[in-house]
């Protein structure tokens, strides 16, 4: 049973926000008097405690202290408090769900949470890596091959001149858009270095995202598995993924998923946007009826960036699916520059998010967003859009940090929430503990 105090006594430190929603918000402080005393969760501005228990049988003075334990709310009671209202949430009837997939659901954590909630969210670098990742990654690279290339400094000082100072250097997007920008204007002594290294950075960004898939630190077919089920008959669970990576396709092979990903079923696939429009039925057997059994392993996959599979085909004018390993030198992606608003209108991505936008505008639907940050503004604000026509749509955003400065696109979806719209905010990472608060394990 759970109790709560209108207000404490110590004046706690705010470690994080863990779930946002019309009616709750879950957050955990710390005690400044104790390093190694209770952590205080709140619901709202009341502070929970395990049984209740009215405000003035609390002495101030234990509670300094530490020495009211048996009443202090946990960790694992906290979990518990996360994982009900994400339930009650995920409760009504939904006909289809959407996955939007970002950079935080390749990351896996050097140390996932333990049962006291601490780990070591920094990024192990043999899988994926954010945007701020791969940047110093490839100032690294770059610095090793001097040589052959400019340093990543250089660039920026060829690039830019002291009347333009180069703004947002910890922002991958920037800086390739910026230097995509100064190409052209790069004088011919220092053009062919500048045009090599330009090149190589994308080759990096290119390595850096084709690890594998590794069900041993990876959740995607869990998650599958999990919003699969809520999928009623006839539709098919949709995933979105700005992501490179084959993640989603080699966690769906293993789960035996049939994927519909806008390419033919042929020896050389083709891409054509009508295949979304097909799905896998049968008779029913042995009766004489109209009706057919739709086969529940079969999803839809909008690689709406592009692929590490795919290569454009300049003979017959159309992007063919290849194997990865034969596909590394020459990838058909948009890179992440101010240039991809403009290529999201071109075949095949304006297929695809014609799609995207198809399916969230569709009665009883759940959008879910997966490490997902809304950087891109072109996505934002077709989800922002549908969500305020759509009555039928709900969204739940889980991500590693939920904070965020409400001037940011993050800002603008919390404000739906005051609003009155379906959207709810939840702290986690898709390989940490979003599948804690989901329960994706007893519902395997």
């Amino acid at each position: 049973m759970t109790g709560t105090v209108s207000a404490d006594p110590v004046q706690a430190k705010q470690e994080g926000i863990y779930f946002i929603s019309q009616n709750t918000t879950l957050k955990k402080c710390l005690n400044p008097d104790l390093k190694d005393g209770p952590k205080y969760i709140y619901k709202n501005k009341n502070r929970l405690l395990r049984v209740p228990q009215p405000i003035d049988s609390l002495d101030n003075s234990s509670v300094k202290s530490g020495h009211n334990n048996e009443n202090e709310y946990g960790w694992a009671d906290f979990q518990e408090e996360i994982t009900s209202r994400v339930a009650d949430f995920l409760r009504p009837y939904f006909d289809q769900v959407v996955l939007l997939l970002g950079a935080g659901a390749s990351i896996v954590p050097k140390k996932k949470k333990d049962d006291s909630g601490s780990g070591d969210p920094t990024p192990n670098e043999s899988y994926g890596l954010p945007m701020s990742g791969i940047l110093t990654a490839i100032g690294t690279e770059l610095s090793e091959h001097s040589s052959e290339f400019y340093s990543m400094s250089r660039m920026k000082q060829l690039a830019f001149s002291d009347k333009s100072p180069f703004s947002d250097q910890d922002d991958l997007e920037s800086v390739l858009s910026q230097l995509e920008k100064a190409e052209e204007f790069i004088s011919t002594k220092y053009s062919g270095k500048y045009t090599r290294t330009l090149k190589r950075i994308r080759e990096i960004i290119v390595d850096k995202t084709k690890y594998d898939f590794d069900d041993q630190c990876m959740n995607h077919l869990a998650l599958i598995n999990f919003f699969n089920r809520k999928v009623s008959d006839g539709n098919k669970l949709s995933i979105a993924t700005t992501n490179y990576d084959t993640l989603i396709e080699e966690a769906a092979t293993k789960g035996s998923y049939t994927i519909f990903d806008g390419f033919t079923f042929s020896d050389t696939p083709i891409f054509d946007a009508k295949m979304f429009d097909w799905n896998f039925v049968k008779d029913v057997p042995n009766i004489k009826t109209q009706e057919v059994i739709y086969d529940k392993k079969v999803m839809n996959l909008l690689k709406i960036h592009g692929s590490l599979t795919w290569k454009k085909d300049d003979k017959v004018r159309t992007v063919r699916r290849v194997s990865k390993s034969a596909n590394l030198d020459s990838p058909l992606l948009i890179f992440p520059s101010t240039n991809k608003y403009e290529q999201s209108y071109r075949a095949p991505y304006s297929d695809l998010f014609y799609k995207f936008r198809e399916l969230l505008n569709r009665p009883r639907t759940l959008l879910v967003t997966v490490g997902f940050s809304f950087g891109d503004a072109h996505i934002f604000e077709m989800v922002n859009d549908a969500l305020r026509h759509n009555d039928g749509l709900s969204m739940l955003f889980t991500n590693y940090s939920i904070d965020s400065d409400e001037s940011s696109n993050l800002g603008k979806l919390k404000q739906l929430i005051d609003e009155g719209y379906r959207v709810a905010f939840l702290r986690a990472a898709l390989n940490d503990d979003l599948p804690t608060y989901l329960k994706m394990d007893e519902n395997a």
